[in-house]
Order: structure tokens, then sequence, then C-alpha cells
């Protein structure tokens, strides 16, 4: 791991702005005379950022695990609007002394030539404007956590969290999968109107900001914002015609499939059916506990890379994980890199489920992302693109397949890698109707929310198989945008699932015909970061940086090939 110059301590306690303004303000004034003082600024600067960072990070953390706890809000609340935004008015001021300077050109590009396209690209987006509407931003976001964190449902006499509701949606019996699909839907739409508040709050903030920032719509400004060098807007959406064109007839076929194994009727493929599991079979049940659960991966990883198990061991020694389900808790699942401990936090809600097992490889894939690239000392670099970072969670999610026999017979264990596959076809269309409609909202803002349900319904037509029968639903199809949280605390953050599954099957393609050589090229390009534009990160890899029509045909033929082999 890097190890700091002790320009600021690791280990200080951030309580107000005073805390860090002394840091900051020694970066100020500092005197920068030769580009070798400039690159020790760059450092100090990276290092400040990361313990603010972990901080943090700490706080998203604590609140996410008990939303009900008030001590845990109030300290998130006053990182996201107290905090962070005198944070980034000073960072402003950092880096604009750091590339104004003489010498910030003449750095060689080689080293920091990712680093000056981020901050000067930066610093085109910033507007002191929208350091506040960032912050009520981050107040709706956390709002929203509460909402839906706090939804529970009674179902045989027992409340439960949705996630623990939602396994019974895989049970053999229809009358208990109806059951349970009529109480999560109808509980969700419980907030219906609350949801769509903090939304049309968000949207109006959001695109307060862009047009502060000088554009036409908050589309184009979160692509910039997101710092997408190395695609556009355009691609997105073609991306999203390609994966009707040749994801969506796969995509039915399997539904079809599915629904034959049921034993249903064309007319009779009901909403609470699309999980379920047929007459004689139940759900896949690989653990029941959380610590089960890390056993099994801890030893899948130190198949893959003895370093792999290594590194979950040692977040199990700093208490890193939170994994099981349970009232109070935020929903889904994320890995959280600390920046200055150098290892990550992973927080799900798992229920025992067979997709629990993925969330947990995907998040491991992140984990060792965090480790390879802790010995980076700019936090820049650290700090991925989001089409790299999936590409690292959805590789492993793929790696780890085959070991999956940790929890599985195997019978079970061939109809779980189905599973997965199938569920990887059937993912594509649902990253482009959440893609397509933030596209819509966001450059029609002045919508209703008639009109926005109106569209989302609009792409179902475009983007789901047709095959369910939503007759008398049909108002829970058009509000089922609003399960999905990226939607809400992380606009636009969701194409990149679709580009990096491409990365990822690239990753398992190769690796099934040289584990060895996939294997390095997966820890060599994880290494670089951000260091390098991603089309080169994924040539490190051994795999194209291409999400053309093309391409995609290419590897849902390679991924039909696999389902074959996999008939049981």
């Amino acid at each position: 791991m890097y190890q700091p110059t002790n320009f600021i301590p690791t280990d200080l306690t951030i309580n107000s702005w005073t805390d860090l303004k002394p840091y900051f303000d020694a970066l100020i004034s500092s005197e920068v005379n030769d580009s070798e003082a400039l690159g020790q600024l760059i450092l100090h600067y990276s290092e400040t950022l990361s313990v603010f960072h972990e901080q943090n990070a700490w706080s998203y953390i604590n609140m996410s695990r008990e939303t009900t706890n008030q001590e845990y809000l109030d300290r998130h609340e006053l990182f996201a609007t107290k905090i962070s935004p005198e944070l980034e008015k000073a960072a402003n001021v950092v880096e604009k002394m750091i590339v104004n300077h003489p010498s910030f050109s003449e750095l060689p590009d080689a080293r920091f030539g990712q680093l000056k396209k981020k901050l000067r690209r930066e610093l085109e987006l910033f507007r002191e404007e929208n350091v506040e509407l960032s912050a009520e931003i981050s107040k709706l976001s956390t709002q929203y956590d509460q909402l839906t964190g706090g939804l529970t449902v009674t179902l045989d006499g027992e409340e439960m969290p949705m996630p623990k509701a939602s396994v019974k949606l895989q049970s053999s019996d229809r009358t208990t999968r109806k059951e349970a699909w009529l109480a999560i839907s109808e509980k969700r739409y419980s907030i219906k109107e609350e949801a769509d508040r903090i939304y049309n709050d968000m949207l109006k903030l959001r695109v307060q900001s862009a047009k502060n920032a000088g554009y036409d719509n908050y589309r184009d400004f979160s692509h910039d914002q997101h710092q997408r060098f190395d695609y556009t807007p355009q691609d997105a959406i073609d991306f999203q015609n390609a994966i009707e064109e040749h994801i969506v007839p796969l995509a039915k076929k399997i539904g079809e499939s599915h629904r034959d194994k049921l034993g249903l009727a064309k007319d009779d493929y009901r909403p609470w059916d699309g999980a379920g599991e047929p007459e004689g079979q139940e759900a896949l049940k690989p653990f029941k506990t959380g610590s089960e659960l890390l056993e099994h991966a801890v030893n899948i990883f130190s198949e893959i890379h003895p370093q792999f198990g290594e590194n979950l061991k040692a977040m199990k020694a700093a208490d890193l994980f939170d994994l099981e389900s349970r009232k109070g808790k935020a929903p889904g699942g994320y890995n959280y890199g600390l920046e200055t401990t150098g290892m990550p936090f992973i927080f799900m809600n798992a229920a025992g489920t067979h997709r629990d097992v993925v969330t947990m490889c995907h998040e491991g894939g992140h984990a060792m992302h965090t480790f390879l690239t802790n010995d980076e000392p700019m936090i820049h670099y650290r700090d991925t693109p989001s089409e790299m970072a999936e590409t690292a969670s959805m590789s492993m999610e793929l790696l780890t397949a085959e070991l999956w026999n940790k929890f599985y017979d195997q019978k079970d264990h061939i109809r779980a890698r189905r599973e997965h596959l199938e569920g990887i076809i059937s993912f594509f269309p649902w990253c482009a109707t959440v893609d397509a409609f933030q596209h819509w909202v966001y450059l029609n803002p002045n919508h209703t929310f008639e009109e926005r349900d109106a569209y989302f319904d609009e792409l179902n037509g475009r983007f789901t198989s047709g095959l369910i029968k939503w007759d008398g639903y049909d108002h829970f199809r058009r509000n089922a945008w609003q399960r999905q949280l990226h939607i809400f605390g992380m606009p636009f953050y969701y194409v990149e699932y679709g580009i990096a599954q491409l990365g990822a099957l690239q990753v398992y393609r190769l690796y099934k015909q040289d584990p060895e050589a996939a294997l390095k090229g997966y820890i060599k390009g994880l290494s670089l970061g951000s260091s390098k534009p991603l089309p080169e990160v994924w040539e490190a890899m051994g795999i194209k940086f291409d999400f053309s029509a093309e391409t995609l045909k290419e590897l849902v033929e390679f991924v039909q090939q696999e389902l074959n082999d996999l008939q049981d």
C-alpha cells in the first residue's frame, strides 16, 4: 500500500470544516517554484482528499447500515451539507493552482496525462452556485434511502424487510408467489407519491446545476461530470438500440422456456411468476447465514488467486462486512473503498439466495480492485471510471462461477451457472430501459408524473419480452422505475453496467481459452486504476473497448453456446 508523506494525519478526526481547513490553507499558500514542487503539491492534495473521503465513507456506511439511527443520519448530513460544500470550494482553488501552474502542461503525459484531463474537466464544470445544489440533492438522496430502507411486509405472520420477502417470489407454490408479489408491489406503490416528490425535487436541482454550468440539458452535463472521455451520449443510445435488436429476442426465448417449465399457458404467465420455480423444484439455497456465505467466498477467491482470498480474510479481520438483510438497513449492496485504510467495506442484503452468491462475488471483484490500486499514491487514479469498476466486478462473477460447487451439488451447480448466464442476458434489456428512461427524463424535464410513467411503460414495450400478462396490475408496471435506486441517487450510472458486462464476457471467454493469461490481464488492468484511458486499460486486459452491435452480437452467441454446454 502507498505510504503517505504525513502532510496530514491519516487518523485526523473530522467533525467540522475547521478540522480540514488548515490543511487546505497550507496547500493554497505553499510555494510551488518548479515541477518537483508541483508534484509534491499534487501528492499532498491527494492525501488530504483521501483523509476526507475515508471519513465521508464511514458516515455513509454507518447511515446505510442503520437508517433509523439519528446520530448516524446527523453525521452523514454534516458531511453532505456542511463539510463537502466547503471542501468543493477549497478544492477548486487548489486545482486552479495546479492546472494554471506553468509546469503543469510540462508534466510527462505518460504519468500525468489522465490527471490533466480529469482536473481540467473538473475546473470546466465547477460552479460555486452548484455546491449548495449538490448538498440539497444529497439530502434528498438520504430521504429516499430512509423511505425505502424502512419498507417491510408481513407474510405468514412475520414482518420482514423487502429483500427477505423477495425470496418468496422464487417459490414453486404459485399462491405463495402471488401473495408475496402483491404485498411487495403494494408496499412499494404506497410510497409512490413521496418518491415522486423526492425525484421531482432532485430533477429540478439537477437541471438547474446543468444550466449553471452552461449546458442545455442535464444529460450532457452528467456525461461530462462522469468524465466519460471515451464515448458519447449517442454511443449510449446506439447501445440501447443494439440491445433491442440482438438481446431482446434471446431474452424472450429464455422467458418462454421458463413459462413452459412452470407449465403455464401463454395467457396465464403473470407478474408473480417471473422468478418462480416449477412444481417440485425449490429455489436454490446456497447458504443460511452471512458467515457461511463469506467462508465459501474466501475459499473460492483463494482458488482463483491466493492473494484474493487473503484480501477477503484481511477485510473480515477488520470487520469490513455487513452482509445480512435486516429491518432498517438501506436497500442494495455496494463496495466502498476506504482511501487511507487501503481496504473496502462490503455491504449487502443477503437472504440466502443464489442472487446473493452472485452479489458477493460481484462486490468481491470491486474489493480486489480496491486492493490492486492501493499502491497508487494519487487518489485521482485510485478512483476508477465506473465502466472499469464494473468490469472488475462482473468479470469476477464469471471467473468464480465454475467454483460455485462450494455452495451446491453438481446438479444445482449447473443450474446456478445457467441461471446466472440467463440473468446476464435478461439484465441487458433492463439496463437499456433504465438508461433510455433517464435520457428522456432529463431531455424533457418539464414532463408530468403521468407522462413520466407512460414513457417508462413505452420502454417496457420496447425492451421486455411482452410475455407477462399484467391485467389489473398495469399501475405497478408503470411505476417499476422507482425500485431502481440508481435513478434517484446516481443518475446515469447504469449504462456502465451494460458496457462492463461486455468487457466481463470477453474476460471470461479469454479465461476459458487461457486461464493464466486472462488472470494476468485482469490483475494488470485493475492495477492501472484510471491512470490510462479506458481503451488502453481494456487492451492491457487482453480485451477490446467496443460496445458496438457487432461485438454485442458476437458475445451473445458466445453466451448462447455456454448455455447449450450447460444443459442438465
